[in-house]
């Protein structure tokens, strides 16, 4: 019996060492740290997490119950912090506002009673991934926009027909409520193009159908461009989704741009079929072409970055839609048969 004992006070002492061992590594390599009691005073702060935090040294004089009052910062690692006085666990978890991008850590140090704070800072990696995805949907702009500009010509190919009649005949009021319908046609039309250009980086609740039914026109224009075939079937549904519109509206004209370099030269029935659906408080979207398809090598291989199947393709373009689903808490599927077809579903919660 005393020997289990001596062995849990061993066990136990040298755990508390390993601890020591890695705080005071935190002190030496300049990680971020703040460190308090169990009555949240702060005792102790290194010069790295003045600097990414952006809190002045006066204001550490005052309780982390204070801070948390002024900073949301704060108030987040508060509650990080009496979840792990509660559990005598470490926890961590991510904050995030419009200036910085934090992985925190809250860890007890039960020997000395007090509980570190650390700051793993990501903000550099989340402006390379806001970088990389405003790069691709500039592709994905520049890609759909001799799409758009087909489909500009025909409510203008209308109005310089009646403007003609209008001049000839002399009755311009008989014109007026058509030429005046395919101007706000085409204004829609480009508003739609440019809600896909925006960089926004915010995420509102919004409807999902409202989102789908300005990427039509788009749709339209691109697929009639390339002699597909469109059926769109949307479900209506009141719920929202919390998502930002410009990056969920990226990943369908992507998906789109997929599906039509997917038809070959030999392919002259193209069809893509475009619908939704509400399943298990998710909203569905299924994006179905009868294109080449792929192999199950190919398609094993399709997920990962920078393999690509096309000649002047980066191999980014789909982990980055997939990537970009899935912040949103949603899922994003790839089902294809080689010769027969491809079928992409995006799901995205519904609120």
């Amino acid at each position: 019996m005393d020997t289990v004992y001596q062995s849990q006070i061993n066990y136990q002492t040298s755990k508390q060492e390993d601890l020591a061992e890695q705080f005071f590594l935190i002190e030496e390599l300049g990680i971020p740290y703040l460190k308090v009691d169990e009555e949240l005073h702060i005792q102790k702060w290194n010069h790295a997490f003045l600097e990414a935090t952006k809190i002045q040294e006066a204001d550490l004089t005052y309780t982390l119950d204070q801070l948390a009052e002024r900073e949301p910062f704060f108030a987040f690692c508060l509650d990080l912090l009496e979840e792990t006085i509660q559990t005598k666990k470490r926890q961590e978890d991510d904050y995030e506002d419009e200036e910085a991008n934090y992985r925190i850590r809250v860890a007890p140090y039960v020997a000395e009673e007090s509980l570190y704070i650390i700051l793993e800072d990501r903000s550099l990696q989340k402006q390379f991934e806001h970088l990389l995805t405003f790069h691709h949907q500039m592709e994905a702009v520049s890609h759909i926009a001799a799409g758009v500009a087909h489909e500009l010509r025909n409510p203008l190919s209308v109005i310089k027909g009646f403007l003609q009649l209008a001049k000839l005949t002399n009755e311009f009021e008989k014109y007026y409520d058509t030429i005046l319908s395919e101007l706000n046609r085409m204004n829609g039309i480009i508003e739609d193009f440019l809600s896909v250009s925006r960089k926004k980086i915010d995420r509102k609740r919004q409807s999902p159908v409202q989102i789908m039914e300005s990427l039509i026109e788009i749709i339209k224009a691109e697929c009639l461009l390339h002699d597909v075939e469109l059926n769109i079937e949307l479900t209506e549904t009141t719920r929202l989704v919390h998502v930002n519109e410009s990056m969920v509206k990226q990943v369908m004209l992507n998906l789109l741009r997929n599906s039509i370099e997917a038809y070959g030269e030999a392919n002259k029935n193209r069809t893509l079929w475009i619908g939704t659906k509400m399943e298990n408080d998710h909203y569905v979207v299924y994006v179905k072409d009868n294109g080449k398809g792929m192999p199950e090598s190919v398609l094993k291989q399709i997920g990962k970055p920078f393999f690509t199947t096309k000649e002047s393709g980066t191999g980014i373009g789909i982990p980055l839609c997939k990537k970009i689903i899935e912040d949103h808490g949603g899922s994003f599927k790839i089902e294809s048969t080689y010769n027969v077809g491809t079928t992409v579903t995006v799901t995205l919660p519904l609120h």
